[in-house]
């Protein structure tokens, strides 16, 4: 192999590797340095605070995997990002963090929200499941106003 074949090579493998560690470090810091997108939402009985987020994304988007909120779909490979978001839940009253939703193209799988019902205790948007409803307050009615 010639000089200027492994000088190539080598710029080739460095360039790859440069993009895969971006990635892999985007992983973490797309949540963690996450804005947040719009006015959180409360609801009607105040139980929950529901915010979205818009991921830091340092990469192109087309290099963010997609994933649907149904698990058995697979992921889709470079696709084309509408909005791309997450939600975080808390409970309204003490600020404490209930869930974390994946990062979801609200486009393609967002809706309306769900503040969970007494079967079904988890709070949604649409498919994308953000987190479990607090156990004094399943969907968003507080244990005092619960009947037997």
């Amino acid at each position: 192999m010639t000089k200027p074949s492994r000088q190539i090579l080598a710029a080739l493998f460095f360039c790859v590797g440069s993009w895969v560690a971006l990635w892999a470090a985007s992983q973490w810091w797309e949540k963690a340095l996450a804005t947040p997108s719009g006015a959180a939402r409360i609801s009607p009985n105040g139980c929950y605070r529901v915010q979205d987020f818009k991921p830091f994304w340092v990469l192109p988007r087309i290099f963010h995997p997609r994933p649907h909120p149904d698990e058995t779909v697979p992921l889709a490979w470079f696709p084309r990002w509408e909005i791309p978001a997450f939600f975080r839940l808390y409970d309204q009253r003490n600020g404490q963090l209930l869930g974390e939703s994946e990062i979801y193209d609200l486009v393609a799988d967002g809706g309306p929200l769900s503040w969970g019902f007494r079967e079904l205790p988890r709070v949604s948007a649409a498919m994308i499941d953000i987190g479990p409803n607090a156990p004094d307050c399943i969907g968003d009615e507080p244990e005092s106003t619960v009947l037997p």
